[in-house]
């Protein structure tokens, strides 16, 4: 594929900076940060799993996603600002061919950097690895294009995918993982399910009438039943918050801010209005976002001042 400034301005949007700057590093960043003491080699076992994460997320969902669901039509008139694809067909930036060239090269880095961490970590790191790749290309790809499906796009897809990124976190840090880094993985994967089916709102519309019919969760609750879709992200909101009381109780203190972030999402999840327009859609899913890479944040300073506490 050849490289010009059209071509890498289509790479860069492909990759969607914003999705990969809130789920892709603080995915790995809160796997590492809830392991009490990292092991030697941290630093390039950290390196490869970023790597992984990034090229994952950016170039083999993104890319895929943006592949099937152009074909379908809901990213050709979707009005959503941040959702309904990166845009790089729309405007031309890339061809298709293209993205398939780099969901190829994606792929392979991706086992590269795996491969990088397991030599580093051990082989179990694959196991994981494995997860997320499947996770990714089950979330659109056909026959399965689970992304299509009411609840399997979410469950069956994205939670494993988000999961095993938090425990590839865990593992850069050290082998000897422990139980906080499942608590973690564990809210982690049921509190960004909840992002991005809120994340799906403003494409509500587009996916139903696209071909085939895109049953996301929230499109299926409006359009199939005639309810708020709403409701099944504010139960994976309130199932986030129970997760992230419970690990603060039988785990951590750590997990406290995980408190906080899941209230805040409920919050704003429960004062979006369909109706107030993409510009408002758009703020709320940014604003739920935004909680994610703040309550890493949040962690790190915890933790900081528990070390500091103990001395």
């Amino acid at each position: 594929m050849k490289m010009d400034n059209v071509t890498a301005k289509g790479v860069l949007l492909l990759m969607r900076p914003v999705p990969l700057a809130v789920w892709s590093i603080p995915t790995i960043l809160l796997g590492f940060v809830v392991v009490q003491h990292p092991a030697s080699n941290w630093d390039w076992a950290l390196f490869w799993a970023i790597i992984g994460a990034l090229v994952l997320q950016g170039l083999v969902t993104h890319g895929l996603n943006d592949l099937y669901d152009w074909q379908s039509g809901t990213d050709q008139t979707s009005p959503g600002m941040i959702s309904g694809g990166s845009k790089v067909l729309n405007l031309h930036l890339l061809s298709m061919r293209e993205i398939w060239f780099l969901v190829g090269a994606g792929v392979i880095i991706y086992g590269g950097a795996a491969v990088a961490l397991a030599s580093i970590r051990g082989w179990e790191v694959l196991v994981w690895a494995a997860t997320g790749l499947t996770g990714s290309v089950l979330y659109s790809l056909p026959p399965m294009r689970l992304s299509y499906r009411p609840l399997l796009g979410e469950w069956v897809a994205l939670f494993p995918a988000m999961v095993s990124g938090v425990i590839m976190g865990a593992l850069a840090a050290s082998s000897q993982w422990t139980g906080g880094a499942v608590w973690a993985s564990l809210w982690y994967g049921t509190f960004c399910v909840a992002s991005v089916m809120q994340h799906h709102f403003s494409d509500i519309s587009a996916d139903w009438a696209s071909t085939p019919q895109k049953r996301t969760t929230p499109a299926y609750w409006l359009m199939g039943r005639g309810r708020s879709p709403q409701e099944p992200v504010l139960c994976y909101e309130v199932l986030a918050l129970t997760i992230a009381l419970a690990a603060s109780v039988f785990c951590s203190m750590l997990f406290v801010p995980t408190v906080g972030a899941s209230f805040a999402a409920i919050a704003m999840t429960g004062s979006t209005r369909l109706d107030g327009g993409i510009g408002h859609l758009t703020r709320m899913d940014l604003g739920i976002k935004a909680l994610v890479p703040l309550t890493l944040i949040a962690v790190m300073l915890v933790k900081l001042l528990v070390a500091v506490r103990i001395r």
